[in-house]
């Protein structure tokens, strides 16, 4: 019986931790030349806001799905971007891959963007 628990609560826990979404939480990049940090706050409810040096700058919706971050937020006259999210060290850090973004200053900032999670 306990072996059997031992099973179901480590497959539960499996399941929960595959079928979750990976961005929800606090993300930051490491300080820029400048000193300045980048971070997002992704939250469950499909909202964001983005912030620098812990002081907002953006906000918006976002969708993720099979591998794809697709959102619009309160710059760039509304227009959606969607990007590839490729996660590494073990999930803990991110990049984002442009797929299709037509607002040129918002893709060159993210292109080089690099987030860790705030743990």
């Amino acid at each position: 019986m306990k072996m059997i628990a031992s099973i179901t609560a480590a497959f539960l826990g499996l399941v929960v931790f595959t079928t979750g979404n990976e961005l929800t939480g606090r993300w930051e990049s490491k300080p820029s030349v400048k000193g300045n940090v980048t971070g997002v706050v992704f939250k469950s409810d499909s909202s964001f806001e983005g912030y620098v040096n812990k002081k907002p700058f953006t906000s918006g919706r976002y969708l993720f799905e099979n591998g794809l971050f697709s959102f619009t937020d309160n710059g760039c006259e509304g227009k959606r971007g969607i990007y590839r999210v490729i996660f590494f060290h073990n999930g803990d850090s991110l990049r984002l891959e442009p797929v299709s973004d037509s607002c040129v200053q918002r893709k060159e900032g993210m292109s080089k963007l690099i987030l860790g999670r705030v743990k």
